[in-house]
């Protein structure tokens, strides 16, 4: 009986949350004006808690902001396998603005490198050396994926680069990946002063065959370690969970630019 009450108060307490939050932006709505001070690092501190709007199919909360001059977007992830491909294979996020829900310039991030595995430690220390193990791989992100921007070629660009585009990726202390993005609105394709609803994309990536198959090896062997070990299977040996990997989810929206409040 203790159980059951204690489910029903959880899921009183998660239904609360999402009440906090438009579970889907609507069409037209407009964008928020950006917070003063906004830095791109992946913290969210400067953002008005909760974030605007949550998609439950990609599972992301997110808000869209602009200045005069800037647009920026930043999403916050709490669903462990959407972290997983984001940490894979990248968010892509696009942007057009016909209105069209198709298309536009897109930027893929972030685009994490091979990493080596996380060392072996004792099963207390597991959850802490991963969430640090994760961290140093977002802090250490050379390059984004661009297709479709203004005067800049389709392709991998530095995160430091001239272009005006920013991103930043990390884990706040809740668990939560968090992914910054500002792009200049000219580079988007907006002009100044623009007044009509602008289509956006939310699209979580799958993985790719390489890495399927890359994915698939790294799983026998963490079973069949498993196996000597005389251990029982865990998350990382679900293979219902593991093959989640390789569907990717994306929401398209639509939002008009914010005027100076």
């Amino acid at each position: 009986m203790n159980s059951i009450k204690v489910r029903i108060a959880g899921a009183g307490l998660i239904a609360a949350l999402l009440c906090q939050v438009n579970l889907n932006a609507q069409d037209s709505e407009s964008n928020k004006w950006v917070p003063d001070h906004i830095k791109i690092d992946g913290q969210a501190t400067e953002w008005p808690k909760p974030l605007q709007f949550y998609n439950n199919d990609t599972k992301l909360f997110y808000t869209i902001a602009n200045n005069k001059d800037t647009l920026f977007i930043v999403v916050s992830v709490p669903d462990k396998l959407s972290q997983q491909r984001i940490m894979r294979s990248g968010m892509s996020i696009s942007i057009n603005p016909t209105g069209k829900k198709k298309g536009g310039a897109t930027l893929t991030f972030p685009l994490t490198t091979e990493a080596a595995p996380t060392p072996d430690v004792p099963q207390e220390s597991r959850q802490k050396v991963a969430d640090e193990w994760k961290k140093q791989i977002l802090a250490n992100v050379k390059e984004v994926k661009v297709e479709g921007f203004t005067g800049i070629a389709d392709g991998n660009i530095p995160v430091n680069n001239s272009y005006g585009i920013r991103t930043a990726s990390t884990f706040d202390g809740a668990g939560n990946l968090v992914c910054e993005m500002a792009v200049p609105l000219t580079a988007a394709g907006i002009p100044a002063g623009y007044d009509k609803p602008i289509a956006y994309r939310f699209k979580v990536n799958s993985l790719s065959n390489a890495e399927r198959k890359e994915h698939e090896k790294a799983m026998r062997e963490k079973m069949a370690k498993a196996k000597e070990q005389g251990g029982g299977p865990g998350m990382a040996m679900d293979p219902d969970f593991n093959m989640m990997l390789f569907f990717s989810n994306e929401f398209w929206t639509r939002q008009t630019l914010a005027t100076h409040p």
